[in-house]
């Protein structure tokens, strides 16, 4: 099978009814490294960012590396809504901070003084046709489901008619178990039918099309921490016919070849387990790139669909990652919205 990393991207051929074709303008706020522009550019949508909205640097300089001459509003909680220009699309992976609880008699979520609030203040002022939000999948369930609730009737308040669903990375062509919350607002009446959950994709690939066939030893456990995570975790051998996902977390060898949910690198969750060679057992790190490709991205020695700042390391840029959109998904899913549109 070709790997992922070594593959020319597939690109489906589809169309979508933009208004005279024109770009679609977009505010990407939380924008981390970009998922949302990486994600329209996989999919071939015509679009220009106005302004994007990030405070952490290295997020930022990763951003303009990639993106240059787009102009940072910063604090999302320090924007001024009436000096934005105008955009069609708002994006953005929001904080799920607590919110607060106002009067003990009606016990109704205040949505005041999150950054959720940010987002409903300039969204209600601005009026984009259309929002995507991203959040994490326990957001909408067990005791955080009041508060999902009313992010979803603030949404509605200011207009917009929403969509909502929990989607996998594994369910469209990336083998990471990546379950994230995904809302979708649209200003006015979806069309009937409307469905926000793209249909499920046969997964091709596995962990090891993934990885990278040369690595720097440092990625590498010495065998003394090798045997100490054997000695905590119950394990006789590290012994696997091909590279699989051992998941630190949850104590687990992932014999059904998929990565685990790719986290930033202080976590310390995430091990490729290797082949065994001249009887020595392999356990090591992701790579820098290998963090990347499972969040969607085509590396390899021909294209690069991500660049990286030479002054970002190994483990602020392994933390973008794991704070990021899996681009590929977010193709897919903006794909699948527009052409319903």
């Amino acid at each position: 099978m070709q790997s992922w990393s070594s593959c020319q991207r597939y690109q489906e051929v589809f169309s979508i009814n933009l208004e005279h074709n024109k770009p679609i303008k977009v505010f990407e706020a939380f924008a981390g490294y970009g998922g949302a522009s990486f994600g329209l550019q996989k999919a071939k949508i015509p679009f220009e960012v106005v302004g994007y909205s990030e405070i952490d640097k290295d997020a930022i300089e990763l951003y303009e590396y990639n993106f240059p001459n787009i102009n940072n509003f910063g604090d999302i909680t320090s924007i001024d809504e009436c000096n934005l220009p105008d955009f069609d699309l708002f994006t953005g992976g929001f904080p799920c901070q607590p919110f607060s609880t106002v009067g003990s008699r009606m016990g109704e979520l205040d949505t005041r003084g999150t950054l959720f609030a940010d987002i409903i203040r300039i969204c209600e002022h601005k009026q984009p046709q259309y929002i995507l939000l991203e959040n994490v999948k326990g957001l909408c369930v067990g005791k955080h489901k009041p508060t999902f609730l009313k992010i979803v009737s603030e949404l509605e308040r200011i207009g917009y008619d929403v969509r909502y669903d929990r989607l996998n990375s594994k369910d469209y062509g990336v083998p990471q178990t990546r379950e994230r919350l995904w809302i979708f607002a649209y200003k006015g009446k979806l069309p009937e039918g409307f469905v926000l959950t793209p249909p499920a994709i046969e997964l091709k690939y596995r962990i090891k099309d993934f990885l990278d066939p040369e690595l720097e030893e440092e990625l590498y456990r010495t065998q003394k921490q090798i045997d100490r995570i054997k000695e905590l975790h119950g394990i006789d051998m590290f012994d696997v016919e091909e590279p699989l996902c051992y998941d630190y977390y949850n104590r687990k060898l992932r014999r059904d070849a998929l990565c685990m949910t790719v986290t930033p690198p202080e976590h310390n969750v995430i091990r490729i387990v290797e082949p065994m060679r001249d009887g020595k057992e392999r356990v090591r790190k992701l790579s820098t790139d290998e963090h990347f490709r499972l969040m969607g991205f085509v590396l390899n020695d021909k294209f690069r669909e991500i660049k990286y700042p030479p002054t970002l390391g190994y483990t602020k840029l392994g933390r973008r990652a794991g704070n990021g959109w899996d681009v590929n998904l977010v193709a897919t899913l903006f794909k699948h919205i527009f052409s319903q549109l």
